[in-house]
C-alpha cells in the first residue's frame, strides 16, 4: 500500500481479556497463545480445548485495539502493527517488545519448574518467534522452550544472524533450548509459504531447533498432537 509507515502506538496498552485452558491432569507446561490479528482469545480458547491435553495449561490472552496498517488503518485487536505480509515488511518493534514484557510477566507468575512455551497464529505466530528469537539474543529473560507457529513468520529475519553474532554471550546455547514447530497452509494467501519457509530456514541456520511443515485443515491440530508427544508432553 502507499503508506508503509507505521500507525503510532499509545503509550497505555490495553490488553483485553484472559481465557485459560486448564490441565485435567499434572500440570507439565504452560503455553501462551497468541491469536491472529482481528481474532481473540476466547477463540483460541475454543480451538485449544478441542486438543484435551491433559497436561498442558493454555493461556489465551487477547491483543489490545490498535489501527493496523495492512488493513488501511481499520482499529482491531492486534499484537503490534502490521504492514502487507512480505519478505520486506516493516516491523513494529516499539509494540513487539511491549508484548513482549507482557509475555514475560505472564510466564513470571507461572509455577517455575514446569515447561514454558508459546504459540499462536498468524501475527501471533509472528510475536511468538519474536519472542524467542529475543530470548536467544538475551533480550528477555524466560526461554520458551516449545514454540508452535501456524502460518506465521519471523519479525526482523533478516537481522536474525547479525544479532546471533552481535547482541550478548551464549545466543546458539540459548537457540537450541526452543524447540519450533512451524505449520503452514498450502491456501495461505496472507502469509505466502515460501516467506514461511525462509523464517524457518532462518531459523534453523541459527540453531533453532525447526520442524517446518506445509499442512491445512484438520491436519493441524494433529500434527501438533504428535508434536507435543515428541517433545514429553
Amino acid at each position: 500500500s502507499s503508506h508503509q509507515s507505521m500507525a503510532s502506538s499509545s503509550g497505555n496498552i490495553k490488553f483485553g481479556k484472559t481465557f485459560y485452558v486448564r490441565p485435567t491432569g499434572v500440570h507439565k507446561a504452560t503455553i501462551i497463545w497468541l491469536h491472529d490479528v482481528e481474532s481473540s482469545g476466547c477463540y483460541s480458547h475454543t480451538a485449544l480445548g478441542r486438543l484435551k491435553h491433559p497436561n498442558i495449561k493454555w493461556i489465551c490472552p487477547t491483543a489490545p485495539h490498535r489501527p493496523v496498517t495492512s488493513l488501511g488503518g481499520e482499529v482491531t485487536t492486534a499484537w503490534c502493527d502490521m504492514t502487507k505480509a512480505s519478505e520486506n515488511m516493516l516491523d513494529d518493534y516499539e509494540n513487539l517488545n511491549d508484548v513482549n514484557e507482557y509475555i514475560t510477566r505472564i510466564f513470571s507468575s507461572e509455577p517455575q519448574n514446569v515447561m514454558k512455551g508459546l504459540g499462536g497464529v498468524g501475527l501471533g505466530a509472528a510475536q511468538a518467534l519474536y519472542y524467542t528469537s529475543c530470548y536467544a539474543f538475551g533480550w528477555v529473560p524466560i526461554s520458551p522452550q516449545i514454540v508452535i507457529g501456524i502460518n506465521g513468520w519471523l519479525p526482523g529475519w533478516r537481522r536474525l544472524e547479525y544479532n546471533m553474532c552481535n547482541t550478548n554471550f551464549g545466543t546458539a546455547n540459548r537457540a537450541a533450548t526452543s524447540r519450533i514447530l512451524l505449520l503452514h497452509g498450502t491456501s495461505d494467501d496472507v502469509i505466502p509459504s515460501s516467506f514461511g519457509y525462509k523464517c524457518a530456514d532462518s531459523l534453523r541456520i541459527a540453531g533453532f531447533p525447526t520442524l517446518f511443515k506445509q499442512c491445512g485443515g484438520d491436519h493441524v491440530m494433529n500434527e501438533i498432537r504428535v508434536w507435543l508427544g515428541n517433545v514429553g508432553l
